[in-house]
């Protein structure tokens, strides 16, 4: 709630401070005397433009501090912090000071920030409700959202907003699909070709390096199987006479063995021939293995030079590598997915599409019968409260308008509708209500909301709402500001001592000759107040007899 109003060199007020406390507060004073001006000093810290002219004659600057206690988990705190604000125990200070010159500045929190984030955040906060402040009545959206308020139905409209993106993303990919121009469709074609390729081959890792080395096998296997046979024949031969390098090396072996007797040095001569024989005896017997191995295949040879020729043509299309070639192809394949203009995805999107329209449908269906409920609800609930605000021939409606095609927030437009006499057609508010009409019907709305869909803005404050209004129809606006300030904080300014005796709290804005004061009055001084709001008289006995009746009947009176 706001607790604490400050106001310097504004108007006619040079310098005031009031106190604020939770439900109704009241504010009076003679006309002229500097009522307007704690509206306007709302208003500045609301982000409305601020005019030299405010400025107090003679003064350089204004200044106007606003002092909100708050929940911790309150949106505007959130806000504030996000925008640098300091905040202290859930009070949230916003300033707003401006120049006889035409310059200001916004402090939120001992922190300079843009006008329009102190706007933001204290129009989360503040509402006024004049003949001069009415947009959010007139606003469609707005009495939509009130609508969906009063009806409860959160729910609902969750769901149907969740439908209603799925079924704009499911159109939105058909829709896509649908305009894919002749260029991506013949990439996709190209591509669908290439990964074809691919597919066919199916290269391995590193076959662009083995291939070489087996065909070159292959192509020269005669003559390797002369050489390796030769190869062994010299390390084994199989002629008796000459037992081939082996055979050598064994003789050799024994010979230097029989003379190490007569030397030892030969001894270890002797072992390493012995090394020799044995190692060559090894090599005799691997070129065995890999003659037998070795065989003429002509169809194995061309099969090679075949797969050779199919790497090196992916080679020259996509990479240096059989590893760039599977990258490439990975990459086609993701581009592909976008590119699918098969007829198996559009059947796939087209039956998506449709699947999200239907369940958008069932949702929408769902959403704006509650709100017709609510709407029949919410009509009669106003009627009657603007019959005991004065307003007894007024009717309150809600018109549905079925849209051409579905939108975010639902299948039809809401539009508030009001006729201040059954013969009188009824028409959208904005047309058919009177500022003063406009004032009570806001009234009367914020009463309706607050009891049945939760307190909306922290603080309401209205001005004018008791315009026209007299007698019994004057009591009737005290005692509904007196109920809706049990749910919210509510300040009014008034002329009506009905509407006065109501506050708990009574501000008196006095104005002594070019300067005003605020102070708040109670008990006696209280009385008085209202009896000179009775009767011009602050001395008339009667004055201030019906002044004591007004109160004790509002409960404030002892």
């Amino acid at each position: 709630m706001l607790s604490e109003l400050a106001v310097s060199q504004l108007g006619v007020i040079e310098d005031a401070r009031i106190g604020l406390a939770a439900g109704l507060t009241v504010i009076t004073g003679e006309t002229g005397a500097g009522k307007t001006m704690l509206l306007n000093a709302l208003k500045a810290l609301m982000g409305e433009r601020t005019e030299a002219a405010l400025v107090r004659h003679g003064a350089n600057q204004a200044q106007v501090q606003g002092l909100w206690e708050l929940e911790p988990s309150s949106p505007a705190l959130v806000r504030a912090e996000q925008a640098g604000a300091l905040l202290d125990a859930g009070q949230l200070l916003a300033v707003r000071t401006f120049t006889s010159k035409g310059r200001s500045r916004a402090v939120l929190g001992g922190t300079s920030v843009p006008a329009g984030v102190l706007a933001e955040v204290v129009n989360s906060l503040v509402t006024i409700h004049g003949q001069s402040d009415q947009l959010r009545l007139k606003s469609q959206a707005q009495q939509r959202d009130w609508l969906d308020q009063s009806g409860g139905h959160a729910g609902l409209l969750t769901a149907y907003q969740a439908a209603y993106n799925r079924w704009l993303q499911a159109t939105a990919a058909l829709e896509a699909l649908d305009k894919t121009s002749q260029a991506d469709r013949r990439e996709a074609d190209e591509l669908r070709q290439a990964l074809a390729g691919i597919e066919r081959v199916d290269p391995q890792m590193g076959e662009e390096d083995q291939l070489p080395v087996t065909i070159e096998r292959l192509a020269n296997a005669e003559e390797l199987t002369r050489g390796v046979e030769a190869a062994h024949g010299l390390l084994v031969s199989e002629q008796p006479e000459n037992g081939g390098l082996v055979a050598g090396l064994d003789q050799a072996k024994r010979l230097l063995e029989s003379l190490a007797r007569h030397d030892p040095a030969l001894a270890e001569l002797g072992r390493r021939v012995g090394e020799l024989a044995y190692l060559a005896s090894d090599l005799a017997t691997e070129l065995a293995e890999y003659s037998s191995r070795l065989e003429l295949d002509p169809a194995a040879l061309e099969a090679a030079q075949t797969r050779r020729a199919q790497i090196n043509t992916l080679l020259r299309q996509h990479g240096p590598s059989v590893a760039a070639v599977l990258e490439w192809a990975s990459a086609a394949q993701a581009r592909l997915d976008q590119l699918d203009t098969s007829p198996a995805k559009r059947q796939t999107l087209s039956k998506a599409a449709a699947q999200a329209a239907d369940q958008l449908k069932q949702t929408a269906a769902g959403l704006s019968k509650a709100r017709r409920q609510a709407a029949q609800q919410l009509s009669q609930a106003i009627t009657t409260e603007l019959a005991a605000l004065g307003m007894d021939k007024a009717q309150f409606a809600v018109a549905f308008t079925p849209n051409q095609a579905p939108k975010p927030d639902g299948f039809e437009e809401i539009e508030f509708l009001f006729s201040a006499h059954p013969d009188l057609p009824a028409r959208p508010i904005a047309k058919g209500a009177s500022g003063g009409e406009l004032s009570r019907l806001m009234l009367a709305l914020e009463l309706v909301l607050a009891e049945h869909g939760g307190a909306g803005t922290a603080t309401l404050v209205f001005d004018e709402v008791d315009q026209g209004v007299a007698g019994r129809a004057a009591v009737q606006v005290g005692q509904r500001l007196a109920r809706l300030a049990k749910h919210t904080q509510v300040v009014v300014v008034t002329h009506l001592p009905q509407v006065a005796a109501h506050g708990q709290v009574h501000l008196v804005v006095e104005k002594q000759g070019a300067r005003a004061g605020i102070v708040q009055v109670e008990g006696a001084e209280r009385q008085t107040e209202i009896a000179r709001m009775l009767a011009g008289r602050e001395e008339s006995t009667s004055a201030l007899a019906h002044a004591l009746e007004l109160l004790r009947h509002a409960g404030n009176g002892s």
